[in-house]
């Protein structure tokens, strides 16, 4: 018995370290482990976990929202058609025939000519808005493989001959033109002329051009403002004074008392000159108003007013006066 009592504690200690060796092979260890961070090093950055929602857009694929053509100064989108759904196509005007129109690389002539257009140069588009430089509305055009910038002034909008010469706006415009003479009323001349490209009058072809602005024919029936309107045909007396002196008594006898009328052609009686428009008039449309002489001087005190009407976005407008008569 008392060997017994002797061996318990020993029994119970086996006991204890049998059940602990069970546990130790069955159970969940209750102690979590803790790895390191100091042998992370430099070389080897740790790895974040970002969602991928949040992961930059590679340079390929970002958005393509701003254009990628070229400056405005060079636009190459096609421009806006018209009503009709035909492209507008304009031509060069007014510029002679030793001369040629400049394109430039931006509005205004502080800008680099890159190129010229030819004083019969056609075909040509304007591929956006105009701005407005020192009074001249510059407008971005392309003429074939030639793009750039040009004076609008130059330009005069080509329109097939039938829809100018069967246009009622035409007949109305010419018409007015004969009132505003009549009545000696600048406020309706100036009505007729285009704010920025104004009138030009020749008082004969040959003769130097004068450019009236839609500001001065408010008031040019009244005006005693002097121009240069060259000389008179055999004598080669200069011709110098007023619109009202020099101009409005042509326009009274020729213009107001015309008895035949023609779209294009320009209406004459017998003379020894050239009956032609003057250099660079060629690209804009007209009409032309013609008083036959009389009998009493065999027909040679005829007398013609040529009326240029040009078109300038959708409005039309009288663009020049070319007057004719006996040339020695």
């Amino acid at each position: 018995m008392r060997k017994l009592n002797m061996i318990r504690p020993y029994l119970f200690l086996l006991i204890v370290l049998f059940l602990a060796a069970c546990s130790a092979q069955g159970g969940e260890p209750t102690v979590s482990l803790v790895i390191p961070t100091a042998a992370v090093t430099a070389d080897a950055p740790a790895v974040q976990a970002t969602a991928t929602s949040e992961l930059p857009v590679p340079p390929t694929l970002a958005p393509t929202t701003e254009p990628t053509s070229q400056p405005i100064s060079q636009p190459t989108s096609p421009p806006p058609a018209s009503s009709t759904g035909d492209e507008i196509q304009y031509q060069v005007a007014f510029v002679t025939a030793n001369d040629t129109l400049n394109v430039r690389s931006g509005p205004g002539v502080v800008n680099e000519v890159i190129g010229e257009l030819a004083p019969s140069a056609s075909g040509i588009r304007i591929t956006g808005s105009g701005q407005v430089v020192a009074g001249s509305t510059w407008v971005p055009i392309a003429a074939g493989a030639l793009t750039g910038w040009v004076n609008g002034r130059y330009l005069a909008e080509t329109m097939p001959e039938t829809t100018f010469c069967q246009s009622a706006e035409v007949s109305k415009l010419v018409a007015d033109l004969k009132t505003a003479v009549a009545n000696q009323d600048g406020n309706l001349l100036a009505q007729l002329i285009h704010p920025e490209r104004g009138l030009r009058i020749h008082h004969a072809w040959w003769n130097p051009e004068v450019f009236i602005t839609q500001a001065d024919a408010r008031q040019i029936f009244t005006s005693a403002a002097g121009y240069d309107w060259g000389v008179q045909d055999g004598s080669g007396l200069p011709i110098v004074g007023s619109f009202k002196d020099n101009i409005l008594p042509l326009l009274q006898q020729d213009l107001i008392l015309a008895e035949e009328t023609s779209c294009n052609e320009i209406l004459h009686g017998g003379t020894a000159g050239f009956v032609r428009l003057p250099d660079g008039y060629e690209a804009v449309q007209y009409y032309s108003l013609h008083r036959p002489g009389t009998d009493e001087f065999a027909g040679m005190n005829w007398g013609t007013w040529v009326v240029g009407v040009e078109q300038w976005q959708g409005t039309y407008y009288v663009s020049f006066l070319v007057h004719f008569q006996w040339e020695i």
